[in-house]
């Protein structure tokens, strides 16, 4: 029965890398519950730490979705570069995978900001590109050092 566990919480816990780079996935969530299932179901970790853990990936998915916004604003984009990115990075997912992720943001954030009539329609587009990364980046090393507290 051990080695069942084991397997659904590797399971949570490669879905919760996969969830770094997806967008439809909310990876830090899925450490997060492949780390629970291990406290109560294997070895008992302190309380105190998985709130903290907890607390710390709620923040984390709030702030992916801030700091491409964030990016966008910094660069002088509006509501449609805004609402372009988010929709690009959603149809890349779909319809490119998984380099469409990345082309979506920034061509999305570039066709709301050209719609606008921004003439930093690119400055506007490499900033979401940039809150894109840097979301993404947060998210991976959060679920890495999950993985690393739970294996070694």
């Amino acid at each position: 029965m051990e080695i069942v566990i084991l397997i659904i919480v590797a399971c949570l816990l490669f879905l919760g890398l996969l969830g770094s780079f997806m967008p439809i996935l909310p990876g830090p969530l899925l450490s997060y519950i492949g780390l629970l299932f291990y406290h109560m179901l294997l070895v008992k970790v302190s309380t105190d730490y998985l709130i903290w853990i907890g607390i710390a990936a709620f923040i984390i998915t709030i702030l992916d979705h801030l700091v491409q916004i964030y990016g966008v604003k910094k660069a002088g984009g509006g509501k449609f570069a805004i609402r372009g990115s988010l929709i690009g990075v959603l149809l890349g997912f779909f319809l490119f995978p998984p380099v469409g992720i990345l082309i979506g943001a920034f061509f999305g954030a570039y066709i709301g900001a050209r719609i606008e009539m921004e003439r930093n329609a690119l400055k506007i587009a490499f900033g979401a590109f940039w809150g894109f990364i840097i979301g993404v980046v947060l998210k991976f090393c959060f679920s890495i050092y999950i993985i690393y507290f739970l294996f070694f």
